[in-house]
């Protein structure tokens, strides 16, 4: 399934919650469908999701000093997140890419618990390690998409993972003080996505 155009990148109003409210503009746009209900708009992003998108807004904001690649950040985030739910809730991925899928859940699963064990145990950080998780989500990632999204999806894919694979970036968030409290809000969303058992 290829994506059927793309539109340019909208300048996007600044306000709290900004990634939930753009995640539905994003699911009304690509996906035809008219969010009347918090219960539709949960089928793609639900509330908890929604705060880890918002908090990983505030570190890519704080990150580059300017709301302008922070949103483009974000936008392409969920662009992709929805077009990957839609390819599993239409059927589309043939037995190869399920596979492909099992072993992408595992890698994001086996990341998060890094990301969380980094966080907890004091002077364990290892940038090198965690940017290795990254880059094998994003070679998943693809090897996912290849067949169904145009190099347009793919080169979002590209950037999106180009700021978590980000050695810096992930030093400022496990060193730098002025990062504590949104990496505190990122972290207590992963627990709860290892807690509800999605992975």
């Amino acid at each position: 399934m290829a994506e059927q155009g793309h539109s340019s990148d909208e300048e996007v109003e600044e306000a709290p919650g900004m990634a939930r409210s753009l995640g539905l503009r994003m699911q009304k746009k690509l996906l035809g469908m008219t969010v009347k209900s918090k219960s539709v708009a949960k089928a793609f992003v639900d509330d908890n999701t929604g705060e880890l998108l918002d908090n990983l807004y505030e570190v890519a904001k704080m990150y580059h000093k300017d709301s302008k690649p922070a949103k483009k950040f974000m936008k392409n985030m969920i662009k992709i997140f929805v077009k990957i739910g839609f390819l599993y809730n239409k059927s589309q991925l043939n037995d190869e890419e399920q596979e492909i899928g099992r072993k992408l859940q595992s890698k994001l699963k086996m990341a998060i618990l890094t990301v969380i064990s980094y966080h907890d145990v004091a002077f364990t950080f290892d940038a090198a390690f965690l940017t290795g998780l990254f880059t094998g989500i994003k070679e998943q990632l693809h090897a996912l998409i290849a067949r169904h999204l145009t190099d347009r999806s793919k080169e979002r894919v590209d950037h999106v993972f180009q700021f978590f694979c980000n050695a810096d970036m992930l030093a400022h968030l496990y060193t730098d003080p002025a990062y504590k409290d949104v990496f505190e809000r990122v972290i207590r969303c992963l627990n709860k996505i290892v807690e509800s058992n999605v992975l």
